[in-house]
């Protein structure tokens, strides 16, 4: 069975040959740990692909670097620590008034993409002769409005449902609709989203709020890429139990979450065997600070609740460098060892 196969198989709840695997490593880690990730890339093959293009954060190395930068977007950035991503500190549209002057990057996106399209086929290409399932692209809805507008002012545009919050929407739409029509075209599985929507216990706005503001925009872009037959990854951190329903009606064929910061038990009861689970063990407790042992517990806890009906669960971890080397190696060979 190939990794595409396989990771189809699990998605569609029809019995994969084994757990699906899709190890995530930070540069700063390949930075620290390369020659053992390598290592253990090599003995452990991931089987999905992600393929960023451009002004997607993996094609934008600057982000990663210490200093200063300003992306593509107008966006400021500021970064104290290389290999892990720093934060906006300057942006374009925290003045109201700035905000009816702006457009979107989207000559400069089409620009870019004329110069790297070649270069991004050659990915998918490569993929496939290894045959990964592939996911292209990565949407940001929730966090690139923080970009633009900065936390503060984008909370309360949220809080008073203002006008420059209904603005700042038609940007992210007027945009992502050019960028997926570019998406779609090319030889892609599926097409990431990526939000942060949770804190450590609870969502970061209402849930009310969620769905009347920002779920009509999901659904718009999320219904783009059903309908080009591609499926949806989707990514967000912290405590997001709200959103699962939402998800799951959107038509998310995987979420990655940070379960541990929620009642795993209870997300088995309501949604094991209605969305996939894409992962993943703790990165802020167990694989940091944990024994291999209680890596390989997690997993097999994971595997117990969330591997149902013939799917429903990809073997995930984000290491950062922070996780102990015994523990990378658990978290690469938790999901399928035998025991």
């Amino acid at each position: 069975m190939t990794s595409k196969e396989r990771v189809l198989r699990t998605i569609e709840f029809n019995q994969p040959d084994r757990l699906a695997l899709d190890m995530w490593t930070l540069p700063g880690t390949i930075k620290k740990h390369g020659a053992e990730i390598d290592a253990l890339k090599k003995q452990y093959p991931t089987d999905i692909a992600a393929i960023p293009g451009p002004i997607d954060h993996g094609m934008t190395p600057e982000l990663f670097k210490i200093g200063e930068f300003t992306d593509d977007w107008g966006c400021g950035w500021v970064n104290l620590q290389a290999g892990i991503i720093g934060e906006v500190k300057n942006p374009p549209l925290a003045d109201d008034d700035a905000i009816a002057e702006y457009h979107p990057p989207i000559e400069l996106f089409c620009e870019k993409w004329k110069a790297t399209e070649q270069t991004v086929k050659q990915n998918i290409a490569n993929a496939r002769s290894e045959g990964k399932f592939v996911i292209g692209g990565c949407v940001i809805v929730f966090e690139r409005l923080q970009y633009l507008r900065g936390t503060e002012n984008l909370y309360c545009d949220i809080a008073l449902e203002s006008e420059e919050f209904l603005a700042l929407a038609q940007i992210i739409r007027d945009f992502y609709k050019v960028y997926l029509d570019h998406w779609l075209t090319m030889d892609v599985d599926a097409i990431s989203f990526n939000d942060d929507w949770g804190s450590q216990r609870a969502m970061l706005i209402n849930p009310a709020a969620w769905r009347k503001l920002f779920l009509p925009i999901y659904s718009e872009l999320i219904g783009r890429v059903k309908a080009a037959g591609k499926k949806v990854f989707f990514h967000s951190d912290g405590y997001i139990m709200d959103l699962y329903p939402e998800l799951i009606a959107l038509g998310v064929d995987a979420v990655n979450s940070q379960l541990w910061c929620m009642d795993i038990e209870e997300i088995a009861r309501r949604y094991a065997g209605k969305i996939t689970f894409w992962g993943e063990i703790s990165r802020q407790n167990t694989l940091p600070h944990g024994t291999p042992d209680e890596v390989l517990t997690c997993a097999d806890k994971m595997k117990k609740l969330l591997f149902v009906n013939g799917g429903g669960l990809i073997g995930q971890s984000e290491l950062g460098p922070d996780v102990p080397v015994e523990n990378m190696r658990a978290a690469f060979s938790a999901w399928n060892r035998e025991k």
